[in-house]
């Protein structure tokens, strides 16, 4: 474990992380509370995974009244989160408050099936074991039901589909790093395959159950995505475009169509490349590089009268252009109130002497 005065609250955040992918997590649960310390409290977003790791990790060491007040602090902060929700019901189910841990599981689950989450078998599973927990209200003699002779047979429901494998994702200035919750996958197990605003992570065996499609919120530089393999995890570090900060790693459906009518908007470049190259910061790049390019004799001249005629008003490029084509080049002036009212003579260079030539 590193000191805590060297890290920073993120760095601490991912050491608590992996820490609770070991089940270490007496020790995971200390760093957690030194990267809530030094976390910046106005930042809402960051301030909020804090509190969902924590409360997880109060839920594995089965303390679930700390557990359930992480859970009420990381949702006063965020109540748009799934996540808040399931913490918040699984505390109160092992508190055996069954009533109030179905509400929120089921406030939980109507998010998840919104954003489209994975994990929304985690919430049904849950809400059918607080279902069995709660009495059934008790039936008037008159409502009762037939015999059950009399009744219809009811088809027992399907088996549960094994779940599926989770993930976790977490951020710094220049990275979004997802982690891939499964232990001990070989490459040849998983196709990934990243482009500037997507991610996707597919198994290509069938006993594991594997299938992400992450529609980024922000551009990524596929290229140089970096895949680590570990026994507890996959690691896939996507480096951003910009170093800003993602409260979310997905776009939401809102996002994506403006994301859409902006690429319908810009001029289409062919390539071949599997990863097209962004030409519009290519040609940013290179102007930027031409501005700062440290010229010497005729070119760094050549280079200022350009700067000179870019940037100046109309009466200065006519000075210009007058003066030097009156001159035969010699002459090279930028006030139009001196050389429009007048012919501007040849002056050769001092030692020299203009000629015209005959053909």
């Amino acid at each position: 474990m590193s000191s805590d005065n060297e890290l920073s609250s993120s760095k601490l955040y991912e050491e608590a992380y992996d820490l609770m992918l070991n089940d270490q997590f007496d020790q995971a649960l200390e760093i957690y509370s030194l990267a809530i310390e030094k976390c910046d409290k106005s930042d809402k977003s960051t301030l909020y995974n804090y509190y969902i790791g924590r409360s997880q990790a109060y839920l594995k060491l089965n303390k679930n009244q700390e557990a359930l007040s992480d859970a009420e602090a990381a949702f006063a902060l965020n109540n748009e989160d799934s996540r808040a929700y399931l913490k918040k019901g699984t505390a109160l189910f092992n508190l055996k408050e069954f009533a109030k841990s179905l509400e929120a599981l089921e406030q939980g689950l109507k998010l998840a099936q919104q954003n489209n989450e994975k994990k929304q078998n985690l919430f049904t599973d849950l809400i059918a074991k607080c279902q069995k927990e709660i009495p059934a209200p008790k039936q008037p003699e008159a409502e009762k039901q037939p015999a059950a002779e009399n009744q219809t047979p009811v088809q027992a429901p399907a088996p549960a589909q094994p779940p599926k494998i989770k993930h976790e994702w977490y951020q710094t200035e220049s990275n979004v790093t997802v982690c891939i919750l499964a232990k001990n996958l070989s490459p040849d197990e998983l196709k990934i395959d990243t482009q500037e605003h997507t991610l996707s992570v597919v198994s290509t065996n069938p006993d594991k159950h594997i299938d992400f499609h992450f529609n980024l919120l922000h551009s990524i530089s596929a290229q140089d995505t970096a895949i680590k393999f570990m026994s507890t995890k996959v690691e896939i570090k996507l480096k951003k475009v910009e170093g800003v900060h993602w409260p979310t790693l997905e776009a939401n459906a809102q996002q994506l169509d403006a994301r859409r009518a902006e690429a319908l908007k810009k001029p289409a470049y062919p390539t071949s490349s599997k990863n097209p190259k962004n030409w519009d910061k290519i040609v940013a790049d290179v102007d930027a590089e031409e501005k700062d390019e440290k010229l010497e004799g005729d070119a760094a001249l050549n280079k200022l009268f350009k700067q000179i005629y870019e940037n100046g008003s109309d009466e200065t490029r006519r000075a210009m252009n007058k003066s030097f084509s009156e001159s035969g080049g010699t002459v090279l002036s930028t006030n139009w109130n001196e050389i429009g009212a007048q012919k501007v003579d040849i002056k050769a260079p001092d030692g020299m002497e203009w000629k015209k030539w005959d053909n």
